[in-house]
């Protein structure tokens, strides 16, 4: 009787175990140069982050799916001199987003009207500003963070596809799960 009730108590701490271990690899955790955490839970479902650079300055993931046809998402963190002292988008001065906004067309070398624009918030109120081309071929979602540029970029798999909405939705709640934690000096 003695056996079966350690068999039993050493298959229920093997369960926990699996358990917490498939929770915590669910979980990614990002640190930018000792300033602050991030920590997510919600990847789209099935992808998987994979870091392309992970310098003092600069923070760069691949987040893929391995299903074919899916998009895949590029995640940039970077300090940014420009933004030096401003926590949040909230703090930002109107030509300071509108700068943002110029950035966005520049790099994709499109025309004004071509991009639309939408704010957006993380669960612990971060802002957001989400900017999507008319046309669907692109999505971004964009933040500032402690002086820290926060950027997810969406390209679909195909490239004459369009990106959805449903797409760029499964990134903004990636990024709107996302906790910011400020590192205690």
């Amino acid at each position: 009787m003695k056996k079966i009730i350690a068999l039993a108590l050493s298959l229920m701490l093997l369960i926990g175990c699996v358990s917490a271990l498939a929770e915590a690899a669910d979980k990614h955790t990002i640190t930018m140069l000792g300033a602050f955490t991030i920590t997510t839970d919600k990847l789209p479902e099935g992808y998987k982050m994979n870091v392309i650079k992970n310098s003092e300055m600069e923070y760069e993931a691949l987040i893929t799916s391995p299903e074919a046809g899916k998009p895949y998402y590029v995640l940039v963190m970077n300090f940014s001199d420009e933004w030096d002292g401003v926590k949040t988008l909230d703090d930002a001065t109107e030509d300071d987003i509108r700068e943002v906004k110029e950035s966005f067309y520049e790099v994709m070398e499109l025309d004004d009207g071509d991009i639309t624009f939408e704010d957006g918030k993380t669960v612990e109120g971060t802002p957001l500003l989400i900017a999507r081309t008319v046309d669907g071929s692109f999505g971004a979602v964009y933040a500032i963070y402690n002086s820290h540029e926060i950027e997810v970029d969406i390209y679909h798999a195909e490239e004459n596809e369009p990106v959805t909405d449903a797409e760029i939705d499964a990134v903004v709640a990636f990024l709107t799960s996302v906790q910011f934690t400020p590192i205690e000096k």
